[in-house]
């Protein structure tokens, strides 16, 4: 790193540490409560900034006696790029911590040279080559635990990169051919497959021997698992403090309201039906992109009479409403587990396997 290069860099870390926010200057990629991404540019070249500060007391606990994020990835993408897997380079680490608790953490990444196009897309070529690189981060040790699409990137030079270390985890290497394990990773890389892609990602796991030919059905049942309990979470984040809800704590009960900008409206009194709409909307929202319609729900404490209410636009009228509650409603109770493949993709692909 050159002189102009770490000027520029303690100049952002410094802001970020007296602010809780990166420069003005620095673009925003993605930003969520705790954890921003920006793009910058340094002498050197482009780079991609990974911010993290600490709000909630539950996240200050987490960090309090193991490595803060930025420190932990850093390792991780060392790692990986000495067992030859192509990933970001690490440009500059930064944490500080305040009264022995995380303060702030930043991780400094060269920006990879991404493909002009876009890559090849989601063909059979590219759900092959993260099945390559997921066995490779295996081998050198690396249990990654997020490995969706958005975390694999092609490059210029025709090769797959991995994203986004910072939940993985050391292992050694006969822990990782544990069938659990490689049953996990197998199913992560699964979730966002569907149809004939999905078959040709098994066909290849089972090729590479990340699976057995034997163990397609439980995977593929471990997949559908995994995707319900995932969904799941996401419709619970209307509870709790996150990017896009808040939790508040009030004498007479908890307000749950949504971040964004809410309408001029009024609130709506009930009962339970009410909290089945207020799940209905974070269902029709996931599912279908629907804009949300109510803007907060209050539940009162028990000991106070219990009820509830939820916070609607003030000038809709009440057959409005009650049609939006019905509609949220039927959501939340028609909800369904995600589809089961056809037993013909576990046939085929065992007979792929049979076959070579």
């Amino acid at each position: 790193m050159n002189a102009a290069d770490r000027g520029l860099l303690d100049s952002w870390w410094r802001h970020f540490v007296g602010t809780g926010e990166l420069p003005r200057e620095l673009e925003p990629v993605q930003t969520r409560l705790i954890r921003a991404v920006h793009r910058g540019e340094l002498p050197s070249g482009d780079v991609h900034l990974k911010s993290m500060t600490f709000p909630r007391p539950k996240d200050r606990l987490r960090y309090a006696l193991r490595a803060l994020p930025a420190v932990h990835e850093a390792r991780m993408l060392r790692l990986a790029a000495a067992a030859g897997i192509l990933c970001p380079e690490v440009v500059a680490v930064h944490s500080a911590r305040r009264f022995g608790l995380p303060h702030r953490s930043l991780l400094v990444l060269r920006t990879l040279a991404r493909a002009v196009d876009g890559g090849d897309g989601d063909d059979e070529r590219r759900v092959c080559d993260e099945v390559d690189v997921a066995i490779a981060l295996l081998r050198a040790g690396i249990l990654h635990r997020d490995l969706h699409r958005e975390n694999f990137v092609r490059c210029r030079d025709g090769r797959l990169a991995v994203l986004d270390l910072q939940s993985a985890s050391r292992s050694s290497r006969a822990a990782a051919a544990r069938a659990g394990v490689r049953h996990a990773v197998a199913a992560r890389l699964l979730r966002d497959r569907q149809g004939e892609l999905r078959q040709r990602a098994l066909a290849h796991m089972v090729a590479r021997s990340l699976l057995r030919s034997g163990e397609v059905a439980a995977v593929l049942a471990r997949c559908d698992r995994d995707a319900q309990r995932f969904f799941a979470s996401r419709v619970r984040r209307c509870y709790t403090t996150s990017s896009e809800f808040e939790r508040c704590v009030r004498l007479t009960g908890i307000e749950y309201r949504r971040r964004d900008r809410i309408v001029d409206g009024r609130w709506w009194p009930g009962g339970p039906e009410l909290e089945r709409a207020w799940r209905g909307q974070r269902v029709r929202q996931l599912e279908r992109g629907a804009k949300p319609f109510f803007g907060a729900f209050f539940r009162k404490w028990w000991w106070l009479g219990g009820g509830a209410a939820l916070y609607v636009p003030r000038q809709c009228s009440d057959e409005r409403i009650e049609a939006e509650m019905g509609s949220a409603s039927a959501a939340e109770n028609g909800r369904s587990p995600e589809r089961r493949l056809a037993p013909r993709i576990v046939r085929d692909v065992e007979g792929d396997r049979e076959e070579r």
